[in-house]
């Protein structure tokens, strides 16, 4: 009977101790599961972080271009300006002359020192003066922006 007993005991401590191993087995199983899921995680988390970073990177070239398109718009060329007239006194101090570059031009002028516009006079020729005086002229051209006005005082000596 003795020997039953210890027999049945090696067979129960066989039995037992396979269930250990075989636990053993499942908790390392489960360990390396968890560690698969961890490592799978981490790397869609970072692809998840690279796309993100790519999108805040096109986004951001988009609003540059969108910036740069906005104020190639906004940005419009000059137009040209009328060359200013050239206001020149005689010889002999009594006329007084203007010139201007834009042979399309216009020229208006004035000798009370006002500004010239277009309800000024138009030059045609010389201007006599026969006291002091103040000349202000300006060009227009239809297809230019007005010149600048231009002044000169004159003091005739009697």
């Amino acid at each position: 009977m003795r020997r039953m007993i210890l027999m049945l005991t090696v067979v129960a401590m066989v039995v037992m101790g396979g269930g250990l191993v075989r636990a053993q087995d499942a908790t390392m199983m489960g360990i390396q599961a968890a560690q698969q899921a961890n490592d799978m995680a981490m790397q869609a988390a970072q692809t998840a972080n690279q796309m993100a970073m790519q999108a805040a990177q096109q986004a951001t070239q988009d609003a540059m271009q969108v910036n740069s398109r906005m104020s190639m718009a906004v940005q419009r060329p000059a137009l040209p300006v009328t060359p200013r007239p050239v206001i020149v006194k005689l010889k002999g101090g009594i006329s007084v002359i203007l010139y201007d570059a834009d042979p399309e031009a216009i020229v208006f002028y004035t000798t009370d020192g006002s500004l010239p516009t277009l309800r000024s006079l138009r030059y045609a020729g010389p201007i006599v003066v026969s006291s002091k005086v103040r000349v202000r002229a300006m060009a227009f051209d239809l297809a230019d922006m007005p010149s600048g006005v231009v002044s000169k005082t004159f003091r005739v000596k009697s």
